[in-house]
């Protein structure tokens, strides 16, 4: 039996924990993530999987995980196309004069675009993240709240247009 830590539950015994798990089958190892960490296991088909995500998971909560540079850093290093991260949106060119829309908790918003920035509610905001964050009082990114990314990307791939509307 491993010994409990104080925190979420994870056994504190971290080679006791790591081979308790290693002939485990896939039931087992949800089982114990569960009872670990108070939450759903992954959805993973894979024992082998599973147990590489617990492992690392108990290490991850033993040691701790990557420190802010180190996410940053990977990011950077991730293969791009094109200078592009393959997750960055396709910037959209929105002219100045264009009107976009999106409904909000049953009220329109609107927002002018400028030559410089946007206008909302008679207010000049220099993206449409802070007009995001205004309207729903939580970090958005403006494009993707105002549906005004990758349409380029959702049109050849047949999804449908975004909630907001260009105009």
């Amino acid at each position: 039996m491993t010994v409990r830590s104080r925190r979420g539950g994870a056994p504190s015994d971290l080679d006791r924990a790591l081979s308790s798990i290693a002939m485990l089958r896939i039931a087992a190892l949800r089982g114990r993530w569960a009872d670990w960490f108070g939450d759903d296991p992954p959805p993973c088909q894979s024992a082998e999987l599973l147990r590489r995500l617990l492992a690392a998971r108990l290490q991850e909560e033993r040691f701790g995980g990557l420190s802010t540079d180190a996410k940053r850093r990977l990011r950077e290093l991730r293969p791009t196309t094109d200078g592009v991260p393959r997750d960055a949106p396709v910037p959209v060119a929105l002219k100045a004069g264009t009107m976009i829309t999106r409904e909000w908790r049953g009220s329109l918003q609107r927002v002018h675009v400028l030559e410089q920035g946007f206008a909302h509610d008679g207010k000049q905001y220099g993206s449409l993240s802070q007009i995001a964050r205004k309207i729903t009082g939580k970090r958005w990114s403006g494009p993707r709240f105002f549906g005004v990314e990758a349409e380029k990307v959702r049109e050849s791939a047949g999804d449908p247009p975004a909630r907001g509307k260009a105009r």
